[in-house]
């Protein structure tokens, strides 16, 4: 019966338990596996009941007593056979030998509720380190749009969250490798401890299983080679970086690659969700940077266009500068903000007045830059020549090169008018729409030469027609304006003509303005430049 008694109450019963250590997982730290509540238990049990105990903890590395009531106590043992024995942490409790059926009754208790109560710290534990892992991940994900829309540089809020994303996943390094030119992949940003490792030169084996990644627009793991944990051999991670567009369908724009740390042997589920949604916020990022600089340049060629627009019409002549000389009225409108169309006028000795319109045969900056260097060349050609024959063979002579590289031509009429000799001296390369107009005749100044950059000429025609100011009025236009009259193009001229003849006593402008009246563009956007010039 003693054997009995001392086989159910013997001198030592023990509770364990390797619960989870909330020191990061440091199986080699059991001071932090004691539990505050376990030793005020046993002291509060001791005091009520006399039974006197002993907690101690082990690891791997060390043994650690958390409670002692035994003191001195001798023929206190632990056996083997009473431990319950898991990896690496064991949590045993010795309690003095009993010595009646009440001492073991309590006993017995004292077991059943330290036991309980070890149960519960060790799921309490558990639960509190899984609940600190997802909290990193929460906490990583509600920081993710904090994080790329308070910088400025798209780069550096990348290479931020990269650091956090990889303290989370445990990896030492991540980076995002975006595709340029061809089929090549360059890196974006990278963030974590060993990032220059994987940026600078990724090894052929990590390379590729990025470029299968993106190339099969799924979710790659590459696992350590083998058991013998070669040194230096890093699990990785590579996730692509899609965008949803239209239809459904999605658009590769790189790839998240992560490198897990010294001894990982791969990546779990959790860890590869976590990085998909990761790299959904990365690429809705990129794209949006993408479509923000999009913006931005678009923004910048709208202002330079409008300044480039304003900066042609200042070519252009005033024209109350030469109020008291003739009646003149002009306008170009460019059917983009530049354009090939201009008019210039000239005060030339003798009282008489140099007219020139010329039309490019294309529109936009390129017309827009030989429209102003013909302009310019045109200002200097007219002070050094007197016949406008000269004139065209000087400009042409300027411009010739500058048309052929551009595969441009322009049609370019000038003409002098001379009220004192009752004459208009003109000299017209290829530009179908010159006329003299009064009330009783229409008279084209026809081509003499064909438009300048088709060849070279070492001479320019000119004619001379009879000009009576104040009766006769000079009408000239370009292509734009015959495109949007409502009339067969060859007979739009006609138009034109027949309209000026009848309003042969309006002024200039009124003129002018039934011109645009008629030739109003379609839907208000013209397919070409437009400009017209009325001479009085």
């Amino acid at each position: 019966m003693e054997a009995e008694r001392d086989r159910k109450a013997g001198p030592e019963d023990a509770v364990e338990s390797n619960g989870p250590s909330d020191d990061g997982g440091h199986a080699d730290a059991p001071h932090m596996l004691t539990s505050d509540r376990l030793e005020e238990y046993l002291d509060s049990f001791h005091r009520l009941t006399g039974i006197r105990s002993r907690l101690v903890v082990e690891s791997d590395s060390a043994e650690v007593t958390a409670h002692d009531s035994l003191g001195d106590a001798r023929g206190v043992e632990f056996t083997e056979s009473s431990w319950l024995v898991m990896p690496s942490v064991r949590m045993r409790l010795a309690v003095a030998p009993a010595s009646g059926d009440e001492e073991r009754r309590l006993v017995a208790l004292l077991r059943e509720s330290a036991s309980r109560l070890v149960a519960s710290e060790r799921e309490a534990r558990f639960f509190s380190v899984e609940l600190a892992d997802r909290y990193e991940e929460i906490d990583l994900l509600t920081s993710v749009g904090e994080i790329l829309g308070s910088v400025v540089h798209l780069e550096r809020a990348v290479s931020r969250l990269l650091s956090r994303l990889a303290d989370v996943l445990n990896a030492d390094c991540a980076a995002v490798w975006v595709p340029e030119e061809g089929e090549s992949l360059r890196l974006l940003a990278a963030g974590g401890a060993a990032a220059p490792e994987l940026t600078a030169d990724p090894e052929a084996r990590a390379r590729e299983w990025i470029d299968r990644a993106m190339r099969m627009h799924l979710p790659q793991i590459r696992p350590r080679r083998g058991l013998a944990r070669e040194e230096g051999d890093r699990t990785l991670l590579a996730v692509p970086l899609r965008h949803s567009v239209l239809h459904g369908s999605t658009l590769p724009l790189g790839v998240l690659a992560a490198r897990g740390r010294e001894g990982r042997d791969t990546f779990s589920q959790a860890d590869v969700n976590l990085a998909a949604t990761v790299a959904a916020h990365l690429a809705a990022a990129i794209e949006n940077d993408r479509l923000t600089r999009e913006s931005l340049v678009q923004e910048r060629m709208l202002v330079e266009m409008e300044l480039a627009h304003h900066l042609q019409m200042k070519l252009l002549p005033d024209l109350g500068d030469f109020d008291g000389v003739a009646d003149v009225a002009g306008r170009c409108e460019p059917a983009e903000s530049v354009g090939g169309d201009f008019y210039h006028l000239f005060r030339l000795p003798g009282n008489r007045l140099g007219v020139m319109l010329g039309d490019v045969s294309s529109h936009g900056y390129s017309a827009g830059l030989i429209m102003a260097l013909t302009m310019s060349a045109a200002s200097i050609t007219v002070r050094e020549r007197e016949e406008p024959s000269d004139v065209l063979r000087g400009i042409h002579h300027e411009l010739v090169r500058k048309l052929e590289s551009t595969e441009m031509y322009m049609t370019l009429c000038y003409a002098v008018l001379d009220p004192t000799a009752g004459k208009i001296r003109y000299a017209n390369a290829g530009h179908p729409h010159a006329f003299r107009v009064s009330a009783t005749e229409v008279q084209r100044l026809d081509a003499l030469n064909p438009p300048l950059g088709i060849a070279e000429f070492d001479a320019y025609s000119q004619k001379e027609v009879e000009w009576t100011q104040g009766r006769d009025m000079l009408l000239m236009f370009t292509d734009g304006i015959s495109e949007c009259l409502e009339s067969d193009r060859m007979w739009s001229d006609e138009v034109l003509t027949r309209m000026a003849m009848e309003q042969s006593g309006a002024s200039a402008q009124q003129v002018l303005d039934r011109v645009f009246q008629l030739a109003e563009a379609p839907g208000g956007v013209a397919a070409d430049d437009r400009t017209a010039l009325v001479v009085k």
